[in-house]
């Protein structure tokens, strides 16, 4: 018998019904998991899934101190209460396995996925003998070609995914151990955490964010003119002598000519398909989805067989892919019908390829089968189908024009573009963002009439800040991280409080962080350091480097750091200590109050109760309630109907802004808001978040 073990419930579900014989499938149960036995060309086949990671790494003897690496893999369930339930799926696979001569890892082709399967294979059976099943799409063909052309159990993915384990272990452990110990011996605690790929990935964005703060603005002045309604701009671009750029507008007159109209026709080939960090860097252009929540949302689509595996490095899609198959399935979508059969009636069956290529995976694309999404869901699996589309269709073109008009002799210019042939870009729909400009009929020595004479001061700006999205495709840029780990560096960042906001901005706490690393111990910053550790990882997963030199190296400069941190611990937490109070003043100034003269604050209790008092306490006694054990901050901006200010709270997955004032107007609206939506859901299946009124008077959005 064959055990096929899949990476979650869904999966193993999937893989049963597709390699059934004639749908001869018995679902059983073990323990409330449900596992499937059937067989494959009379072949007796029992399939079941695992949870994840159903193994993980822990201490050996628990401590507190650091450095530690005397570390083991144990069941989940015996690491952390949390993951109890995963207690009843090693049990089922250990049972099965008693009865099984072959171990298939139907886990995802990635090193997570091996890794997975591989503590699964040599912890929960004794099987001798392993293979794998490589697949990107959990469609029937897919999987029973699969299954049918097995490979050997892939060990070396495996062997490198198990060696990233032990060194994010060893480096997010020991670091962050060291961090919050320095913070202790300052009289203070703190979560606070550092790794591997964390570090210089905050190093990335403090660089930036010193860079802004250092950022002197330096003026400029530009001339303007309008000529048949259309805003020229002098040839000259910006001035920096203010003197030269009135001499310039005192010589322009109210008569012209234009001396030069210069067209060409611009080609524009479609994009090629989705790699995991194209896709979030669009998701969040379009919808404003976090990475992580795009790779979140794709998964689903993936388990929901809709489209192929999201964790790929891919612009590319093999010939080996039925593409035909997949366009006359999707003309078969209402949606997509029409632009599906142009592809089919024209024979565009060979799509646009990108530079990027990942040899465990395609690029991301749909499968052509039909299934019930909405919401997140189904923007992402459109934006995903258009995308894939428009990769078959033809190029678009584009008319470009620069007019050159000249007055007293000097010279403004305009330019203006059109799309003269759509191509793909009808095929791309509502996600193709044009900044065309079209410009009115100009000739070379038309007499043109200059108005609206203008001279305007302005300043350079500063870099832009990293958004989420752009911080995923910087950290892919310079090899740090992987395809799977990046969008959870960057919530990391978050969650230890070293930024904040859509446009990433650095917490003082989070550069000074940074500046203590730096002093005391700039390796953990290093980012060749880290790449390095990337690329030794990559030669584990071609054969061509040993792991236990790589962890061995690891732990040498790791031990290495954490010597010299430990000697300079004290000045370390010193240090930190002073810039978090900083940075916790900073974050609980709300404005001013509105009894007195002083800034309102949030105040914290040690039992985690909070609220809102004056800095004028105890001449001004002013107070406002918050919600117990919720993450509060300042929204920056006055209440619409009282004035006072509004705060941004989350509390797990809810997330919502509210006046400080339980009195306020928006207060009853709200209250009466939730009463209906209660009153409804009582008599109706809810479709949409459940609003309730919380215990400070605010909304909250269930998500």
């Amino acid at each position: 018998m064959d055990l096929v073990v899949a990476e979650k419930p869904k999966v193993a579900e999937k893989i049963a019904h597709a390699l059934g014989d004639g749908g001869n499938i018995v679902r059983k149960s073990h323990n409330g998991v449900s596992y499937y036995e059937t067989t494959h060309n009379g072949k007796e086949i029992v399939i079941a899934p695992a949870v994840g990671h159903i193994y993980t790494l822990v201490e050996k003897e628990k401590s507190n101190t650091y450095p530690v690496f005397d570390i083991e893999w144990v069941p989940a369930y015996r690491a952390s209460k949390k993951a109890d339930y995963t207690k009843a799926y090693v049990d089922t696979i250990q049972k099965l396995a008693k009865k099984a001569d072959v171990f298939v890892s139907a886990c995802d082709y990635d090193v997570e996925g091996s890794t997975i399967a591989y503590n699964v294979f040599r912890f929960a059976t004794t099987i001798r003998e392993g293979k794998r099943m490589k697949f990107s799409a959990l469609t029937e063909d897919d999987l029973v070609s699969a299954y049918e052309n097995c490979t050997d159990f892939d060990y070396n993915n495996a062997y490198a995914g198990e060696t990233r384990h032990i060194l994010d272990w060893y480096y997010g452990i020991n670091l962050s151990r060291g961090l919050m110990s320095a913070m202790r011996a300052a009289s203070r605690y703190r979560v606070l955490s550092i790794g591997r790929v964390q570090g210089p990935a905050l190093e990335v964005i403090c660089r930036l964010e010193k860079e802004i703060r250092a950022f002197v603005p330096s003026p400029y002045w530009e001339l303007t003119v309008k000529i048949k309604d259309t805003e020229f701009t002098h040839a000259r671009g910006r001035f920096l002598d203010e003197a030269e750029a009135k001499t310039a507008l005192e010589r322009t007159k109210d008569d012209g000519a234009i001396v030069s109209v210069e067209r060409k026709e611009q080609v524009i080939p479609p994009s090629p398909n989705f790699d995991l960090t194209s896709l979030q860097v669009e998701a969040y252009r379009l919808f404003k989805f976090s990475p992580s929540r795009t790779l979140e949302l794709a998964q689903t689509l993936y388990e929901a067989s809709l489209i192929t595996y999201p964790r790929t490095s891919s612009q590319k899609i093999p010939p080996s892919i039925n593409l035909p198959h997949i366009i006359t399935a999707l003309a078969g979508h209402h949606e997509y019908a029409s632009i599906a059969k142009m592809i089919t009636q024209n024979k565009w069956f060979t799509p646009i390829q990108g530079k990027k290529d990942d040899p465990a995976h395609p690029a991301i694309h749909p499968t052509g089968q039909k299934g019930k999404i909405d919401g997140a869901e189904k923007q992402l699996y459109d934006l995903i189908v258009r995308r894939f589309l428009s990769a078959f269709a033809p190029q678009a073109k584009k008319a470009r024009v620069r007019v050159i008009a000249e007055s007293g002799g000097e010279q403004y210019a305009a330019s203006g573009s059109r799309i003269t042939e759509k191509g793909w870009i009808e095929f791309y729909g509502p996600y193709y963002t044009s900044e065309d400009v079209e410009l009115p009929a100009f000739a070379e020595s038309e007499k043109v009439a200059l108005e609206d004479k203008k001279k305007a001061k302005k300043e350079t700006k500063p870099p832009k800040r990293y958004t989420q999205a752009s911080l995923v495709s910087e950290l892919e840029d310079r090899h740090l991280g992987t395809k799977a780990t990046r969008s959870v560096i960057v919530d990391t960042l978050f969650k230890r409080g070293y930024v904040d906001g859509k446009s990433l901005e650095v917490s003082d706490f989070g550069l000074k962080v940074c500046e203590v690393l730096e002093k005391y111990a700039p390796e953990i910053l290093d980012e060749q350091l880290t790449r390095k550790l990337e690329d030794e990882m990559e030669g584990i997963q071609e054969g061509k480097v040993e792991r236990e030199l790589v962890i061995a190296e690891g732990k040498e400069i790791l031990t290495s750091i954490l010597s010299k941190w430990k000697s300079n611990e004290a000045k370390i937490g010193k240090e930190l200590l002073e810039a978090l109070k900083v940075t916790e003043q900073q974050e609980s100034i709300l404005g001013p109050c509105d009894k007195c003269s002083k800034n309102l604050r949030i105040i914290h209790m040690k039992d985690k109760r909070q609220f809102i008092g004056c800095y004028g306490y105890p001449a001004c006694r002013n107070t406002y309630p918050l919600p117990y054990g919720a993450l509060v901050k300042p929204a920056n901006r006055a209440c619409a109907d009282c004035g006072k200010p509004m705060v941004s709270v989350k509390k797990g997955r809810t997330h919502y802004t509210m006046c400080v004032d339980p009195n306020c107007p928006s207060k009853a609206r709200w209250r009466t808001a939730a009463a209906a939506k209660a009153s409804a859901s009582a008599t109706t299946t809810p479709t949409t978040p459940v609003s309730a009124t919380n215990e400070a008077g605010g909304t909250e959005s269930k998500e």
